[in-house]
């Protein structure tokens, strides 16, 4: 055995002369790094780690090792910590179950009588605070020197950097030194060594770089982490479904809503999952109440998806009382989701923060109208302003061919979307001259998605109403491209559309198979083609068509 540094020139100014039990002379003192004195006896095989690896860097041994231990009072000035830094990716949380760190004994040969285990967060390249933290720990000791813990709970961490600190707690007249082995390199950034009250006379009484604080070859420690990634996917949002509300599926000023969440396990194993509302929130002037700051997953199977509701019945509720903010008004709940698995759920998941729109918007829409639902849902994706002065929205007013081009473009593009200028030389009743609406309709003509009203001369007939066949033809088209051409027709479907060559059939029918229109009449199945489409059947065709979600991820 030999060390890298002995600090036995330190005695005199440190603690003098200091005799071990049975020892005739001075004791030597702890010393920075090392390597280990072996055992006569071949020690036990490590224990097999089930978990599955989530992170390995037990390689390219040194065969040196720096002392991060824990000694007794006589030796307290030699006190130290050795760290080394992992990452976990963005998209998922790690569930650590176990963790072998790799070590030796040097000046000695153990044993530890325990051993401290932190993980910590990361503070502009340091330990920050402690995320987990598992002190005495037994660990298995095997080989001498190599620590494998079984945590007493998963340390479970979301994405990040972070800092693993074990620290032998051992008196050094009886055991020794011990350390995690070094390796020769580098992950993420060096490992760090600290010794807060200087006994190695290094200076380094902080956290900072293992080398060039010790003599040992660094720059890294050797160590791996066992456990489960999990990957917790928020999917889809209920709001006002179920509970104390008006059950109309948003959430309105004075009610009582229930949020209900459902969340997707990505993982293979199952887990216990629960939610808690950290904040609520919006804009000011309103109050915003938690009823219920909860909600209850229950146990999750591997690849499974579940809701509160139907799950456990255990969901988050609020309420938002005073005055309206703003025309368009939305308020939002921090969810912290919380997982365990085969134990009680500990927290560590990242935070998922559900946007929540406040309905009641226009006034010429009541909570009970049949498309209220449908109109909230455009507004809040800003595919509409209303109509007039912008607080009405006019849902039993027909929409005009122009009015239908931004319905649109919109709906497909984002309420950000600004078509190109326009030039006058499409349509002859389409003339550049100022017209709100006729960059929109020459973009539409441009993506292949009309052909106008007539073809010569061309026109588009601006002002016309859009007709329920004409819908049908727009809807598809702008969602699936101008070279779509829908199935043939059968003519079993509405009552209304025989299949006898009129040229909406086919779009018309399309339609209803992709469960964007369930017709005008129920009994017998009817479609009424000709009839116009007013605003309020247009939110729903846009709703429907291009899957916009009121509330959700």
């Amino acid at each position: 055995m030999r060390t890298h540094r002995s600090l036995l020139v330190l005695a005199a100014s440190f603690i003098g002369t200091t005799l071990a039990l049975g020892q005739s002379g001075p004791m030597p003192l702890p010393a920075t790094t090392g390597h280990s004195i072996k055992p006569s006896a071949k020690p036990p095989a490590a224990p097999d780690i089930s978990p599955p690896v989530l992170y390995d860097q037990a390689d390219n041994d040194t065969g040196s090792a720096v002392v991060s231990q824990d000694f007794e009072t006589a030796f307290d000035g030699f006190d130290s910590e050795a760290a080394d830094d992992f990452v976990v990716p963005s998209g998922v949380s790690w569930a650590i179950e176990s963790v072998k760190m790799n070590g030796q004994y040097f000046n000695g040969s153990g044993p530890a009588a325990a051993v401290n285990l932190t993980i910590f967060d990361d503070n502009a390249g340091i330990p920050g605070n402690a995320e987990c933290s598992y002190p005495l720990q037994t660990p298995t000791d095997s080989p001498a020197g190599t620590f494998t813990f079984a945590l007493p709970t998963n340390c479970v961490l979301p994405p990040g950097t972070y800092w693993l600190d074990v620290q032998a707690r051992m008196d050094f007249s009886a055991g020794g030194e011990w350390g995690p082995e070094e390796r020769s390199v580098q992950s993420n950034s060096a490992a760090l060594w600290q010794n807060p009250l200087d006994g190695f006379a290094t200076g380094c009484t902080s956290w900072s770089a293992m080398q060039p604080c010790v003599s040992g070859p660094g720059p890294d420690l050797m160590f791996t982490l066992y456990g489960q990634t999990v990957i917790a996917t928020p999917t889809a949002l209920l709001v006002d479904e179920t509970g104390a509300g008006n059950q109309n599926g948003v959430l309105e000023i004075g009610e009582t809503a229930t949020i209900a969440p459902s969340w997707n396990n990505g993982t293979a194993d199952v887990f216990l999952l629960q939610g808690q509302v950290a904040d609520f929130s919006g804009p000011a002037g309103p109050s915003y109440v938690v009823n219920d700051g909860s909600a209850d997953y229950g146990a999750v199977a591997g690849g499974a998806t579940s809701n509160c509701e139907t799950a456990t019945g255990d969901c988050m509720a609020v309420t938002i009382t005073g005055t309206r903010p703003s025309q368009h008004f939305d308020a939002s709940l921090t969810e912290q989701p919380s997982v365990g698995f085969l134990t009680a759920p500990t927290s560590g998941m990242p935070p998922k923060v559900w946007t929540l729109h406040v309905g009641e918007s226009f006034t010429d829409v009541p909570t009970t109208n049949n498309f209220y639902k449908y109109i909230e849902t455009i507004y809040h994706f800003g595919i509409t302003g209303g109509c007039g002065a912008g607080t009405d929205y006019c849902p039993g007013n027909t929409v005009t061919r122009a009015q239908m081009a931004v319905f649109l473009l919109k709906a497909k593009n984002g309420s950000m979307y600004t078509p190109p200028a326009c030039t006058g030389t499409v349509f002859g009743d389409v003339p550049c001259t100022g017209g709100i609406f006729d960059p929109w309709i020459e973009d539409l003509a441009n993506q292949g998605i009309t052909g106008g009203c007539q073809v010569s001369p061309p026109l588009y007939c601006p002002g016309n109403p859009v007709t329920r066949a004409q819908m049908a033809v727009f809807l598809e088209k702008t969602l699936r491209g101008a070279p779509y051409i829908p199935p043939p027709c059968t003519g079993t479907v509405f009552g209304d559309v025989p299949c006898t060559g009129g040229i909406f059939d086919p779009w018309i029918e399309k339609l209803y198979a992709d469960g964007v229109t369930g017709g005008c009449q129920a009994s017998p199945l009817l479609y009424c083609p000709n009839n116009p489409n007013t605003r309020g059947q247009m939110a729903v065709f846009l709703t429907k068509t291009f899957t916009l979600v009121l509330y959700g991820p």
